[in-house]
């Protein structure tokens, strides 16, 4: 099995001999306390994975790798976007976690009218602690691709990128049409809207649905948001990609 990933620049996978430094090296170096003459795993982010020995440790946080091999994965359809409720504690976290590593290609962070969480001028910031925990996610998960992780959106604004997408799909406990007999109908990009605990408002609902979005459920239980968006990209992905 090949270990986690290490993330570096696509400029350093253009040259045979390259430095693995700042966080990437102190991870490398404390945490899994490499050695000369080890082999490790890096990525770019965007496709490119290369498989490194390790030459020399140092000066400092810094490790001086070769490339022994390299290839790139392409991206398979369909392409998986979630708009993913903000939510308060630790979800919003779990939440990006799983998305990530299942393998979806792009997360959005959706402030809707329920959400207990608003970000407001915390909005950057808000989104950079998502790409941190999508990053490192990446990484456990061995992902050529991180996914893109893009500005916080309200329903209004949310609407407005359904032109993307060519299925968008809302998750609601209430639907009478299963999720489980859409899949087959999904081959290009698909939108997934996981709401807020305290549900998608019916005004917002409505919105949706004059823009052309369709309702779902997944059955008889009611997931929380932290884990329904994981699970609908799994079941998703398990039917198409996975099957590549």
């Amino acid at each position: 099995m090949e270990p986690a990933y290490f993330l570096v620049s696509t400029a350093d996978l253009s040259a045979p001999v390259f430095n693995i430094h700042g966080t990437e090296a102190h991870h490398a170096l404390r945490v899994r306390r490499v050695r000369e003459k080890e082999k490790l795993v890096v990525t770019d982010g965007a496709g490119q994975v290369c498989e490194v020995e390790v030459l020399t440790l140092g000066p400092g946080e810094q490790i001086t790798v070769k490339v022994l091999s390299k290839k790139t994965k392409s991206k398979n359809k369909p392409l998986v976007t979630v708009a993913q409720a903000l939510a308060k504690g630790d979800r919003s976290e779990l939440a990006v976690e799983s998305l990530t590593e299942v393998g979806v290609d792009e997360i959005i962070p959706w402030q809707a009218n329920r959400c207990i969480v608003k970000w407001d001028d915390k909005s950057d910031k808000g989104v950079e602690k998502w790409k941190q925990i999508s990053r490192e996610s990446s990484k456990q998960s061995r992902r050529a691709y991180l996914p893109e992780i893009t500005n916080c959106l309200d329903s209004k604004n949310l609407i407005k990128v359904f032109k993307n997408y060519s299925k968008i799909i809302v998750l609601d406990p209430d639907s009478q049409v299963f999720f489980t007999d859409l899949v087959n109908q999904i081959t290009e990009n698909v939108l997934l809207i996981i709401g807020p605990e305290g549900g998608i408002e019916d005004s917002e609902l409505k919105q949706f649905i004059e823009a052309g979005a369709i309702t779902a459920t997944l059955g008889e239980t009611i997931l929380r948001t932290s884990t329904a968006g994981g699970i609908a990209s799994a079941i998703l992905l398990s039917k198409t990609r996975w099957l590549n």
